[in-house]
């Protein structure tokens, strides 16, 4: 991971104490926008059944959904709206790993790539690395709640550098 923080570009976008109920809506804005990211945010949990942040947002309706669902205690990554899927019937799905809340909350480390995310519960706990093809014009980053509230207490977003 430390070579990774050698291509975060400098200061990271960040936000604090957000509370989203039953919709999703911009992370932090154009700050938060990019193919290549590194986001680390921490939940607390309140309400909701399923919560996170959907990346690679936005051409027609394109996201790859990051979330928590607090009912199976899972982390999960939903490509089914990634992009191009319709390539073989089993790449759109929903990967999930088991991951306990620690204290109420829940923390997400997610590196997306181009054509990939990876994604780290709580300390590492559980991972998800999903490959995905989406639009290059689809680069937005959005927190969501389903059947409920969650407060997202603090979200960093860094830009990446080429490793090239």
């Amino acid at each position: 991971m430390e070579s990774l923080t050698s291509l975060r570009k400098n200061p990271p976008a960040s936000v604090d104490q957000v509370t989203v109920r039953n919709t999703s809506q911009p992370l932090i804005g154009s700050a938060a926008k990019g193919q290549t990211l590194d986001i680390d945010a921490a939940f607390s949990l309140q309400d909701a059944d399923r919560f996170g942040l959907k990346v690679r947002a936005g051409a027609g309706g394109e996201e790859t959904v990051i979330g928590y669902d607090t009912t199976t205690k899972a982390l999960y990554v939903d490509r089914t709206r990634s992009g191009a899927v319709d390539f073989d019937s089993t790449f759109p799905g929903i990967q999930t790993a088991p991951l306990k809340a620690e204290n109420g909350k829940v923390r997400l480390r997610i590196l997306v790539d181009r054509s990939s995310v990876e994604v780290f519960g709580g300390k590492g706990e559980a991972v998800i690395t999903d490959q995905i093809f989406p639009d290059p014009a689809g680069q937005d980053v959005e927190i969501f709640a389903e059947n409920g509230s969650v407060r997202l207490d603090q979200a960093r977003v860094w830009h990446l550098d080429s490793a090239h």
